[in-house]
C-alpha cells in the first residue's frame, strides 16, 4: 500500500499555509466555482449537507449560505476545520457544525443528509469503496452526492499521480454498486470533472 497520497498529515505552519494557499487559489474558482457545482444538482433551502474533506471551507461556506439547514464540514486537519470555524463566523453563518473525522468513518446517522460534496478528495482515499459505502450510508434516498475529480487521462495537466486518479467511468461503477445513479457527468478544464449522482 503506498501512503504517498497521505499528504495532509504533516504540518508545519508553513506546510498549513501552503495548502490553504493552494486550496483557496482563485484558478480553483475559475475552473468551477462553488456556486456553479452547488447549482448542478436541486438543493432545497432546507436540505443538510456534508462537505467531505472540506479543506478551507471552499465548498462549506458557499454551501451555508444556499441553505438553512446545517452544513457538516468533514476534515481530519482540526486546522482546517478551525479556519473554517472562523470563516462561518465572519460570514455570519450559525449553521456550518464541524467533523473531525475520516471519509470513510462519518460521524453521523444514516439516512440523515441529503447532499453530499466531494471536492478533489476521493483519490486521497485509502479506498473507495469505504468512501462511497458510508457515502451511501448517510445519504437519504433521494439524496445526492457531488464529486468533483481528476481524471486527466495521460495528459500532462496537474493533477494527483495517474495511478491514484478516479475516472468518471470508475467513479460511476463503483457508485453504482452502493445505489447511486449519475445523473450528470461534465469535463472541465485542467482535467477535471463532475459526477453528480443519485442515490436510488
Amino acid at each position: 500500500m503506498n501512503h504517498h497520497h497521505h499528504h495532509h498529515n504533516h504540518h508545519g505552519e508553513a506546510g498549513f499555509k501552503r495548502k490553504v494557499d493552494y486550496l483557496d487559489r482563485p484558478e480553483r474558482s475559475e475552473v468551477l466555482s462553488p456556486e456553479d457545482f452547488l447549482q448542478a444538482m436541486p438543493i432545497r433551502k432546507t436540505a443538510s449537507i456534508l462537505d467531505l474533506g472540506a479543506g478551507t471551507g471552499f465548498l462549506t461556506i458557499p454551501a451555508a449560505k444556499l441553505v438553512d439547514n446545517t452544513v457538516f464540514a468533514l476534515d481530519l486537519d482540526a486546522k482546517m476545520l478551525e479556519l473554517i470555524e472562523s470563516k462561518a463566523k465572519e460570514a455570519g453563518l450559525a449553521n456550518v457544525e464541524t467533523l473531525e473525522a475520516s471519509m470513510d468513518d462519518i460521524p453521523l446517522e444514516a439516512n440523515s443528509v441529503d447532499v453530499v460534496l466531494a471536492s478533489l478528495v476521493l483519490h486521497e482515499a485509502d479506498s473507495l469503496a469505504d468512501v462511497l459505502r458510508e457515502v451511501s450510508r448517510v445519504v437519504k434516498t433521494g439524496g445526492y452526492f457531488a464529486s468533483l475529480e481528476f481524471d486527466t487521462k495521460g495528459t500532462d495537466l496537474k493533477g494527483p499521480p495517474m495511478e491514484i486518479q478516479i475516472s468518471a467511468e470508475k467513479l460511476k461503477e463503483e457508485l453504482a454498486g452502493f445505489g447511486f445513479e449519475v445523473v450528470k457527468n461534465w469535463q472541465l478544464d485542467e482535467g477535471m470533472y463532475v459526477s453528480i449522482a443519485v442515490k436510488k
